[in-house]
């Protein structure tokens, strides 16, 4: 669930040699405010005239906490009552939020030491100085260009969501894409430079569209998207631009796998369109180069699918022993199970975590796109038959329920939903391919169990392997290879 990054420092990287821009001065970043270079407030005001007083001053949304002179009692109330949930913060502009952190003046939107008026937080925060409430690529042209001309950092975010806040910056310029959200659907697309492309079933969506609302109306219309597991995050940000794996990219591929088109504004300031026929450095780049690196994307069209039923099992394992050597085998053949039932069909999340004792649980979410009850049950049976048959069976519980939905979006909502972000934390992660997660089941178990402690949160593994990336496995793009032989994205939730 990545955002778009920020045009670091240069702003000068671009495709061609002939448009590469580099700084005046190259051992020097960007200017500050503090510095004689910074806009006077008119120049800065001469930019709002121009995009038609879509510039704002940025204040970031829990300041009324505890930053005086802005703290307000009532309004801190408020907002400890709705900042728990994303579905309010990636509406707040500029502000970067990612499930693993909050983002604030500190690693979490409240003061640790509980002080609501704690003064030690202090102006810029990481949040930008100015932001510009694109709604359209002509605002965004004159975003770039008014950095370019003053040597000003540039960042830009649809709804915050970045691991490492990327889609924020100290004395920045900001691009707010949040409010581009049309939406167009398409029965038969083809690019009109690709007269030879096959036409297909698609939607073109503005930047700061959110898979919770294509996901809804993409079922109005009797179709699927390869979304984000969470709603709130932005569609074609860096989630798509840097691959994007969805609940079902198992059936369909990685998000990027579906861009037909894209447009953009690059960090020269000109508006392009991006396809296989029509600059298509450019439309290898996006598709896994990572969001906001080689420019700013306002639009893009991707591919829709008639909408399917969704069988589901959800799974629970849970240690009742002491025997943690146990565990560690279970879970180290679990996952090795995962190339079998990926082959099969199934596709999802499963988490390792720990309870209040610090004993480890296994959860999962598995799925299969137009499959029953009956043949989920059957492709998971000896899973089930291994632990009622093995030395596992004196240590650890199971409960597994299936479920049936008629379409995606009842089992979207059902499963996923903005979460609560959590305390600051970072998550290191690997692609496992077939051989990663079988060939040496022993030495996986213990290298799970050596990497777990009392800093570890979970273990995520994002099950997303068979045909859905294979498929895709001959087409030229910038997205690591390595993604096409993966099973397993493991990722680990640590603290900072």
């Amino acid at each position: 669930m990545f955002l778009l990054h920020p045009l670091i420092c240069l702003l000068s990287f671009r495709i061609s040699a002939e448009a590469a821009y580099a700084s005046s001065n190259p051992s020097e970043c960007k200017c500050q405010p503090s510095q004689p270079c910074w806009p006077s407030f008119n120049t800065w005001s001469r930019l709002n005239n121009t995009i038609n007083g879509a510039l704002f001053k940025v204040v970031p949304p829990d300041t009324s906490r505890y930053l005086r002179p802005l703290y307000k009692k009532q309004a801190c109330e408020k907002l400890k009552s709705e900042t728990g949930y994303r579905n309010w913060m990636h509406r707040a502009k500029q502000s970067p939020l990612n499930f693993e952190q909050t983002k604030g003046c500190r690693s979490n939107s409240l003061p640790p030491n509980g002080d609501e008026t704690d003064e030690t937080c202090t102006f810029p925060l990481h949040s930008p100085i100015y932001a510009i409430n694109a709604t359209n690529p002509t605002q965004v042209q004159a975003g770039i260009k008014f950095a370019r001309k003053y040597n000003i950092r540039l960042v830009v975010g649809n709804t915050g969501h970045d691991y490492f806040s990327r889609s924020s910056g100290a004395y920045s310029l900001g691009i707010w894409t949040h409010y581009m959200r049309d939406v167009e659907f398409i029965e038969s697309f083809r690019p009109k430079t690709c007269s030879k492309t096959k036409t297909h079933s698609a939607v073109t969506i503005g930047a700061g569209l959110i898979w919770g609302d294509l996901v809804r109306l993409a079922d109005s219309r009797g179709k699927l998207v390869v979304s984000g597991a969470d709603p709130s995050v932005g569609c074609i940000g860096g989630f798509m631009q840097g691959g994007g794996h969805s609940p079902i990219t198992g059936k369909y591929g990685l998000a990027v796998d579906q861009l037909l088109e894209i447009h953009i504004v690059t960090p020269s300031g000109q508006y392009i369109t991006a396809n296989e026929c029509e600059n298509p450095e450019y439309f290898w780049a996006l598709r896994g180069g990572g969001g906001g690196t080689f420019g700013i994307v306002t639009s893009a069209t991707i591919k829709t699918y008639p909408t399917q039923p969704i069988a589901m099992v959800r799974q629970r394992f849970d240690l009742t022993s002491s025997n943690t050597d146990i565990w560690w085998d279970w879970v180290a053949y679990l996952q090795y199970d995962i190339p079998r039932i990926s082959e099969a069909g199934i596709m999802g999340y499963s988490f390792i975590l720990p309870d209040e004792t610090r004993k480890a649980g296994w959860a999962s979410i598995l799925t299969m796109v137009n499959g029953t009850i009956e043949e989920i049950a059957n492709i998971m049976q000896p899973v089930s038959t291994k632990l009622a048959n093995s030395k596992y069976k004196e240590h650890i519980t199971y409960h597994q329920e299936n479920y049936s939905f008629p379409n995606y979006l009842t089992y979207f909502k059902t499963n996923y939903f903005p979460e609560t972000p959590e305390d600051n934390k970072i998550m290191p992660s690997r692609l496992l391919d077939a051989r990663a997660l079988t060939e040496d089941p022993e030495f996986f178990a213990a290298t799970l169990k050596n990497m777990w402690s009392p800093f570890v949160s979970a273990y995520l593994s994002h099950i997303l392997g068979g045909n859905g990336l294979a498929q895709y496995k001959n087409v030229d793009m910038a997205l690591n290879p390595a993604w096409r032989r993966t099973y397993n994205h493991l990722s680990k939730l640590h603290d900072r």
